[in-house]
């Protein structure tokens, strides 16, 4: 090896190492400091004394540096910044590997910059300081983020919620933790999350940040400071943030985001104070606490200024579930099971609504098989005296808008869902005339995931949605918040639109086991507050006999 190879060697290691904020960064600042010191008659002694199976003294080196040049002479240096490469934050091995960045620029934009995220980066970019890099890195980068913004997959919301609760609990036990939280994409309810954060508060940040990258959900630690840790957990990257009490409260508004609500505040203070809660955060900007599901600088800080915020449903509000499946067709759990969930979630009503035999699930209720089903709920009933139990169906809407369900065997249901599962490779006009014909179905109560989105797989079906709104809002038929993660649907953006056109809607879980009912329902409530939903624009916020109503209105028209 030449002085240069080995010296460059342990420079990339360090950078790599500065990255993750690894105090061993420093040993190898030392080697490399070292190499670039000798001569080459002196590189070749300290060569041949580390390949030396006795393992002798390294001159004017400690035994970990020691340890580190034994290690690079005999398995060779690239094989450890390969390795090394691998355990630094995803943003940086994607620009390592597009050459969009040095191993030097690389610890230049972590150690200087605490960009180690996509999100930190554009946001950066985004800054004035960032104007202070060279033209070309900074060219560089711009170019990279927008590449980057466009390639990465965004994690569904079920799966980032499952990665952060395991990374929750184990924080809020650890010592010194008095509170914690998900923060980000998450806590505003996204249906696809750029990013995963927790956040925690403790009046010792740096000894908590320790606690937290020894704790047991964590893989691998990618990056820490004394007040953040990016970690790997079951395969996922989870940006942990650490505050003391007296600033938890700005902390956690500025990782939750959006960045153009958190950049609409900034104008509106210069800049954040530190506080101990959100709501003082907002207070010193002269504004109500604003709800995370609204802080997507849509409008919020208008309405929260002008006093016009809305008294956004809570899963308080909901007093029953009417949309979910039984082994009937694919649920995996019993009727009487997924009852028994739902009392225990003290609902006053539910509703079993299985599948129809059109439908493309693992399996569909034939139509002989619901006088057997109503059979069993009759049975069942004496065991529920608190819970009124509604028996109905989800039914497909065919091609040209018919039911998949006699009118005949509907009639006898307590309720009827209708849904747009197949595409049938009709285009929006064709789609938007099929949900108009199933709305305007006498026997037909709600129409369940409405554009039919499939998360991070598929968008929702292009429609013509003011019609479709129109037509519910005037003939008494609701439109579902779908809560299966992956569903979401109506989203926010539709939901809002929906009861802004005096639409019912209904807030379900759609679930297809018992032990999801609340996850799935919280969900769904989420997505409602993302658009703006108020309690009385829910039809399950309502006791069972105005919900009946709501069902006898339709089938049995005024006048």
């Amino acid at each position: 090896m030449s002085v240069p190879t080995l010296a460059d060697s342990f420079r990339h290691l360090a950078c790599l190492a500065e990255v993750r904020g690894d105090p061993g960064a420093r040993t190898l600042r030392a080697v490399q400091t070292h190499l670039d010191r000798l001569t080459p008659a002196a590189l070749s002694a300290l060569i041949e004394a580390a390949r030396a199976p006795s393992k002798p003294d390294l001159p004017d080196m400690d035994r970990p540096a020691a340890d580190r040049v034994r290690e690079a002479v005999t398995l060779g240096a690239e094989p450890l910044i390969r390795a090394a490469r691998a355990r630094v934050p995803l943003l940086h091995r994607l620009l390592l590997e597009r050459n969009a960045i040095t191993h030097d620029e690389a610890a230049t934009l972590a150690r200087d910059h605490g960009v180690v995220t996509l999100g930190d980066l554009q946001a950066f970019l985004a800054e004035p300081r960032s104007s202070r890099l060279p033209t070309v890195m900074h060219a560089r980068l711009k170019s990279a983020a927008s590449a980057l913004a466009a390639e990465l997959r965004p994690v569904p919301l079920g799966r980032a919620c499952e990665v952060l609760g395991a990374c929750l609990d184990a924080t809020v036990r650890l010592a010194g933790v008095d509170a914690g939280m998900i923060a980000g994409d998450a806590r505003r309810f996204e249906p696809l999350v750029d990013h995963l954060v927790l956040a925690a508060r403790s009046p010792h940040p740096s000894a908590t940040v320790d606690a937290v990258t020894a704790s047991r959900p964590v893989d691998d630690v990618l990056h820490r400071t004394a007040r953040r840790a990016l970690v790997s957990v079951r395969g996922t990257e989870v940006d942990i943030r650490v505050a003391a009490p007296d600033e938890f409260g700005t902390m956690v508004f500025a990782a939750t985001g959006a960045p153009g609500h958190v950049a609409h505040m900034r104008r509106r203070r210069s800049g954040l104070d530190l506080c101990a809660r959100e709501e003082d955060v907002y207070a010193r900007a002269g504004l109500p606490w604003i709800p995370p599901e609204l802080r997507n600088d849509s409008g919020e800080i208008e309405a929260a200024l002008a006093g016009r915020l809305p008294r956004l449903v809570e899963r308080t509000d909901i007093r029953g579930d009417l949309h979910m499946h039984s082994t009937y067709s694919d649920g995996q759990d019993t009727v009487e099971a997924m009852l028994r969930a739902a009392a225990a979630l003290g609902y006053e009503y539910a509703a079993i609504t299985d599948h129809s035999e059109n439908a493309a699930a693992s399996r569909t209720v034939m139509p002989d098989q619901l006088a057997r089903q109503r059979d069993e709920i009759e049975r069942l009933r004496p065991l529920f005296p608190s819970m009124e139990i509604l028996h109905g169906l989800e039914v497909d809407i065919l091609q040209d808008g018919r039911l998949d369900c006699a009118d005949a065997i509907l009639e006898r249901l307590d309720i009827v869902l209708a849904s747009l599962h197949d595409h049938s490779g009709q285009g929006p006009e064709a789609l938007t005339r099929r949900c108009l014909r199933a709305i305007h179905h006498p026997l037909v109560n709600v129409i369940t995931h409405p554009s039919n989105q499939i998360v991070g797989r598929r968008p929702g079906y292009s429609m013509d949605f003011e019609a479709i709104y129109a037509a519910a809002a005037g003939t008494g038929t609701a439109l579902e918040i779908d809560g299966a993660p992956s569903h979401l649907d109506l989203d926010g953006a539709h939901a809002r639109a929906a009861v802004a056109a005096g639409v019912t809607v209904t807030i379900d879980s759609d679930c297809h086991r018992a032990s999801g009912l609340e996850r799935q329902m919280t969900f769904g409530i989420g997505t409602a507050r993302r658009g703006w939903v108020e309690a009385r624009n829910v039809l399950n916020t309502r006791p069972m006999h105005e919900v009946k109503a709501f069902i006898r209105a339709k089938r049995v028209p005024v006048g």
